[in-house]
């Protein structure tokens, strides 16, 4: 694709279609009712569909449906022209369409995940959650020599002093084994232990420091997931219920007394050294009308 027709696309987005795209580089999947809470939170539902529909129209959003006949819902990612516009409004960094691939095989988890995400986002709209950045499973890897880690999201938030916190999501949605579940958490606890030989290093010293937050679908669910982390030797361990993840992580951490100013409104209070890929919310390039909502 040309770079005039890439200009040209993004000259017909708004503010609040390029916060979209630059989210569904992360996210790689959105449904309606989340593009509309984390994007369009003035519009109906109604309304965002239409916009998605649009978009989707001009080759910026690709649509994928479920084919079974009693679930109709449908999630919202990138076209081609919208990977041009991502990379574009990324400095060049591409978004590669094999990502979205995988997210597509494992939709259910990722749009479950991506929920917590969106209710992050209504926190930090109103005023209970400082700017904070998200790393998507795909870019949330951690090499642990012999084996590795991969959280389903990793979440990175300014503390009121200025520090950075490092939370690792498990959406639990009950689907693993206890054994499996175990075995999951043992490598939390290797992440760990790796982190305090290299102490010094701002990215092993956040892994250090780094809680575990366990998102599930029911509360004996929960009960018992906290108890294998425990058994693992894992002491900084969140578990409970999935809407309430957002909630309980904005109450632990706060706003930051100084969030109105120029260092928490940058990208380096909510992104670690060493961190491939994620996106912050609200990203940089979009204005506070967009962000808080106002117009596009």
């Amino acid at each position: 694709m040309s770079s005039a027709l890439a200009a040209a696309a993004l000259l017909r987005l708004t503010s609040r279609d390029r916060m979209l795209v630059t989210l569904l580089a992360e996210l790689r999947y959105l449904t309606v009712h989340q593009a509309q809470q984390a994007c369009f939170p003035t519009l109906s539902p109604r309304a965002t569909s239409q916009r998605l529909s649009l978009l989707r129209g001009r080759g910026v959003l690709e649509c994928l449906r479920h084919r079974a006949f009693d679930d109709r819902r449908a999630f919202w990612g990138l076209g081609a022209l919208g990977r041009v516009a991502a990379a574009a409004l990324a400095d060049g960094i591409p978004v590669r369409p094999s990502s979205a691939a995988v997210g597509a095989l494992l939709i259910d988890h990722l749009v479950a995940t991506n929920q917590i995400f969106c209710d992050l986002c209504g926190a930090r709209r109103a005023g209970r959650l400082g700017r904070f950045s998200w790393v998507g499973s795909q870019h949330a890897h951690v090499d642990l020599g012999l084996t590795h880690l991969v959280p389903d999201a990793m979440i990175i938030v300014p503390g009121r002093g200025g520090e950075r916190w490092l939370y690792c999501l498990e959406r639990d949605r009950g689907t693993m084994s206890a054994d499996a579940l175990a075995d999951k958490f043992a490598r939390y606890r290797l992440m760990h232990e790796r982190a305090r030989e290299r102490a010094g290093d701002p990215l092993w010293d956040a892994r250090a420091d780094s809680w575990l937050m366990i998102a599930c679908d029911d509360e004996p669910r929960a009960v018992r997931a906290a108890q294998v982390a425990s058994d693992a030797g894992l002491g900084r361990v969140w578990a409970g219920l999935a809407p309430a993840c957002a909630a309980s992580l904005a109450a632990a951490v706060g706003v930051p007394d100084d969030v109105d100013s120029p260092e928490h409104l940058g990208a380096s209070a909510a992104r670690l050294p060493g961190v491939v890929g994620g996106v912050l919310y609200p990203p940089e390039h979009l204005a506070g009308g967009a962000e808080m909502g106002g117009p596009a």
